[in-house]
């Protein structure tokens, strides 16, 4: 037979917290290791000297990598809780907005690459372009054999340089507003369940998180 508090940590609620909450810190990674690449890029493009600073530089390729693997661990970690909701509505939302957002999108496909090329080719150098921008050299990405169509499509027109910070820009603005609004849809898809949580806790005097208050749309000294 269940204890009480045993169905508070088997509601459907709860259970969905989970879920959202592993996106949420993938999410909140993301946001971090893109803080840092780009105020790293700034900061070498604002020096004196920037060829210097670049040549130097102890952080920017880890930089690079961890935001890389944080897009991919987020875009992992949204595919394996979606994977729950098949057969509903919110799953079908899901994979339209992936199939029209991203999937014939050259910029996002080459990032999708080029984490493939970092991790199983290699990491490539940086370098200034004739602006001194960070870059990275056109003729070094297309040693690799195995960059597809869409990829090749977005090299072929760079020039010589690809530019990193509105490279990095560019897809995080595609992919911040994606995944927030999937954790909306989340949020509002379970907020029944939240509320259920809610009243299951109450009824034991089991204190729960606050973030259950506030995905239902609670104040937590309303009385539930």
């Amino acid at each position: 037979m269940k204890t009480k508090k045993e169905m508070v940590f088997k509601s459907s609620g709860w259970k969905a917290i989970n879920r959202m909450g592993i996106i949420n810190e993938n999410y909140h990674t993301l946001i971090l290791n893109y803080r840092e690449l780009m105020n790293e890029i700034v900061r070498i493009q604002s020096a004196q000297e920037p060829f210097l600073l670049l040549f130097n530089n102890e952080h920017l390729n880890r930089y690079i990598f961890n935001f890389l693997a944080s897009t991919s661990a987020l875009i992992d970690s949204c595919r394996n809780v979606m994977s729950f909701y098949k057969e509903t509505i919110i799953y079908e939302y899901y994979k339209q907005r992936v199939k029209e957002q991203f999937s014939n999108n050259s910029i996002a496909v080459f990032i999708k690459d080029f984490r493939n090329y970092q991790m199983h080719y290699k990491i490539p150098f940086s370098c200034l372009s004739s602006n001194e921008k960070v870059s990275f050299e056109t003729y070094e990405l297309k040693q690799y054999d195995n960059w597809t169509k869409l990829s090749k499509e977005f090299i072929k027109p760079q020039g010589d340089f690809i530019i990193l910070k509105p490279l990095f820009e560019t897809y995080f603005k595609m992919i911040e507003p994606f995944y927030m609004g999937i954790y909306a849809e989340l949020t509002q898809y379970h907020k029944q369940d939240f509320k259920e949580t809610i009243e299951l806790s109450a009824k034991i005097n089991m204190p729960i998180p606050n973030i259950y208050y506030q995905l239902a749309g609670y104040n937590k000294k309303t009385s539930v």
